[in-house]
């Protein structure tokens, strides 16, 4: 029972430093961008979506 302890806490530290590597490697831990350097989301017109007129006025 001992090993059997040892052996599961062993593998979860090798899933854990991997999953953590994985997640370092993607950028999961930078800073996160601030909102002025967002940009906003722009709706595109999409035929039968919008409402008559709108795509028209150069929207899409």
């Amino acid at each position: 029972m001992k090993k059997f302890f040892l052996y599961m806490l062993l593998i979860l530290l090798v899933l854990g430093g991997l999953f953590a590597y994985v997640l370092y490697t993607e950028g999961a831990f930078e800073s996160k961008p601030k909102p002025s350097d967002l940009k906003p989301f722009k709706m595109k017109c999409e035929s039968g979506k919008c409402g008559t007129g709108k795509c028209a006025k150069g929207n899409n």
